[in-house]
């Protein structure tokens, strides 16, 4: 079977040993040929169709260094990274530090009064009842409730004393 589809008649591998010669300049019987033979008047066009250059050459390691020679050519980009400033890098952690350290060291700091030993005096009921931590607008009994009992206590004697007392 693969005999029957190899096989070309004799006048077609004429013509085509012509057309392989010379497509442009055949003789009349190839070229009445070309008029009743379909494959072979396309295999004239092919053979035209084909591109008599060479394909141009390329020196050796040119497609090898070919990446590398656009990627120089391409624009950088400006990276400015911890390896370029140093300095600016040791300035900020110096200042986050330092701010870290103040702050805590301000917060821990209580000023305090120097501590005397001093005996315990009962304060004076007068001393108590001239200064009153009340508004004048409070009304007595939120005043009174408001004290302590050993206020309230001497509030009361305060009391008794004025109305013992002689009036003029």
């Amino acid at each position: 079977m693969s005999e029957r589809l190899l096989h070309i008649p004799e006048h077609c591998q004429q013509a085509l040993a012509a057309i392989e010669t010379n497509p442009l300049d055949l003789t009349p019987e190839v070229l009445a040929h070309l008029r009743d033979c379909p494959p072979c008047a396309e295999a004239r066009v092919y053979w035209l169709a084909q591109e008599e250059a060479l394909p141009v050459l390329a020196p050796r390691g040119y497609f090898e260094r070919l990446p590398d020679r656009v990627i120089h050519k391409l624009p950088t980009r400006r990276r400015i990274g911890l390896s370029q400033h140093p300095w600016l890098w040791l300035a900020a952690a110096a200042l986050a530090l330092a701010l870290g350290v103040g702050g805590y060291v301000a917060g821990r700091v209580q000023p305090t009064a120097p501590t005397t030993q001093t005996a315990e005096v009962a304060p004076d009921p007068s001393d108590i009842l001239s200064d009153t931590p009340f508004s004048e607008t409070d009304d007595a009994m939120t005043q009174f409730t408001a004290l302590s009992a050993q206020d309230a206590e001497a509030v009361l004697h305060r009391m008794d004393a004025a109305a013992q007392a002689p009036r003029p």
